[in-house]
């Protein structure tokens, strides 16, 4: 686990981290937003930066989804497929800029 998933994951105090736990949760469900995996308990609920800090450096709560374990390592520092897609499509419908 990166530093930057170890300080997200450890939020200051229990009584936070479930208070955010449960405002993501009812964005996207008390599930892996990855496998959507239900989660069986808080501690099965890790923090990921959707877009990784590295690239957008933010502590904002929308920048952050709730996942298992096994797919926030997997995904790690890398963007999600979904986005990559979505910034290709706009990439190629931007009107060339003018020499």
């Amino acid at each position: 686990m990166t530093g930057v998933a170890k300080r997200i994951n450890n939020v200051s105090g229990p009584e936070r981290r479930r208070n955010l736990i449960r405002k993501l949760a009812r964005r996207t469900g008390y599930r892996c937003f990855y496998c959507a995996r239900p989660f069986t308990a808080d501690e099965q609920a890790t923090f990921d930066h959707y877009i990784p800090y590295r690239l957008w450096r933010t502590g904002r709560h929308d920048a952050l989804v709730l996942a298992c374990q096994p797919c926030n390592e997997r995904k790690a520092d890398a963007l999600p497929w979904p986005l990559v897609w979505l910034l290709l499509a706009q990439h190629h419908q931007a009107p060339a800029l003018a020499a």
